[in-house]
């Protein structure tokens, strides 16, 4: 079995400069002493000691030569609340005992589990490989960054230290805590319901794939490319009407006007676990959100499946605070294709009434979700819910 530096705590009390310079200052005394006393004994220990000394300080300027590091996360994306592993591998090439330390830089957001933090230290016999890990809770949803690490490298009394920084930077994708939610009734449906199997009409915008050609579809179904491909007659297969359409928009702005940062992260929760509950069900989903997305587009067309149920949840995760673009110039951007709306929002009030323009055809479209009970107003004509009602608990709860 490798050995392990996991869990071992640096335990440097004394500067190694402090103890040359004063090792140092007592050879040259006794140095001096030696000559005053004409001591054979006292210069032979002397110069036996500077000798070791100078080795051990040519030792220490090797200690960082041929001495390679591999750092490695066993996931870099996941949600609010779980753990994941850092794992470290340190070889040493060259013939020469050392003692290494590895100390590793992380934001708050990424808690170490063990108590003696993120540093670890441990000698190396020549040619030897060992191997140790961290464990880190994401206690918040973002993108944070681990690294950089720092090698620090002596000989194996710790006199002479060489140090380094690694280029190791790994960035860690939080997503939204996925939390239990009752089930939400949607004011639309589609013509045929929402069950797929339960549709007798096919929708031709919606292409899902090819099959082997039954016969009881019309020649023009025929996927001729993928028939010549694989030497037989494939049909293509669309989507029934019934296929369940939903986009999600997460209006930020009252939140931030609040500056109700518990609230906004309690919709990015509901967000997340309303996409990942409407994806089980085969419904097609499109997710957009008026807060500023880093490195990412702040709108998703519809699509479906797990695929797509991630860059979702990547959206979500990489979702600031802080404003980005208006919200229905930017769902205008994308086809709707006949989805229902799902308005994610702190409570009524002046920010709905951007909705109130929509033509009287798509109001029975739109659901509103409000973070906190209020006065409707105009709204009283479109069907809404609170977290509450969907069962999720207050942040002091949790």
């Amino acid at each position: 079995m490798e050995p392990s530096f996991k869990g071992k705590k640096a335990s440097y009390s004394v500067s190694s400069y402090f103890v040359i310079s004063m090792s140092l200052a007592l050879l040259a005394m006794l140095a001096f002493i030696a000559a005053a006393t004409a001591s054979i004994t006292l210069a032979s220990f002397t110069v036996i000691t500077l000798t070791l000394m100078l080795a051990l300080r040519l030792w220490g300027g090797f200690s960082l030569s041929r001495l390679e590091v591999e750092l490695a996360c066993d996931q870099n994306r996941l949600f609010c609340g779980d753990i994941f592993a850092l794992n470290a591998d340190i070889a040493n090439g060259k013939i020469l005992p050392v003692w290494a330390r590895l100390q590793l830089a992380s934001p708050e957001a990424l808690a170490p589990i063990a108590s003696e933090g993120i540093e670890g230290e441990s000698s190396l016999l020549p040619f030897e490989k060992i191997s140790g890990s961290w464990s880190f809770r994401a206690e918040k949803r973002g993108v944070h960054s681990l690294g950089p690490a720092t090698l620090t490298a002596s000989d194996l009394l710790d006199l002479y230290r060489k140090e380094k920084i690694l280029s190791y930077k790994e960035e860690v994708v939080v997503y939204p805590r996925l939390v239990p939610i009752r089930g939400i009734e949607l004011p639309f449906r589609d013509y045929f319901g929402i069950h797929p199997s339960k549709g007798i009409i096919e929708d031709p915008a919606w292409y899902e794939g090819t099959r082997e050609y039954s016969g009881n579809k019309p020649a023009k179904n025929i996927h001729w490319k993928a028939s010549a491909r694989l030497n037989v007659l494939q049909e293509k297969i669309f989507e029934p009407t019934s296929h369940q359409k939903i986009f999600f928009l997460v209006d930020g702005e009252g939140f931030k006007r609040a500056d109700d940062r518990a609230g906004f992260e309690a919709a990015l929760e509901i967000a997340a676990s309303l996409a990942s509950r409407f994806a089980e069900t085969g419904a097609s989903f499109a997710m957009a959100t008026d807060r500023f997305v880093k490195d990412f587009p702040a709108v998703l067309p519809l699509g479906r499946g797990p695929e797509h149920l991630g860059m979702v949840l990547e959206l979500l995760a990489r979702c600031d605070f802080e404003r980005g673009q208006t919200l229905l110039p930017l769902v205008g951007g994308v086809g709707h294709q006949g989805a229902g709306f799902v308005v994610i929002a702190r409570k009524p009030g002046e920010n709905l009434k951007k909705f109130y323009a929509l033509p009287a055809t798509r109001r029975d479209r739109v659901m509103f979700v409000f973070a906190e009970e209020g006065k409707i107003d105009e709204s009283g004509a479109y069907p809404f819910t609170t977290f509450k009602a969907l069962g999720l608990e207050p942040e002091a709860e949790r």
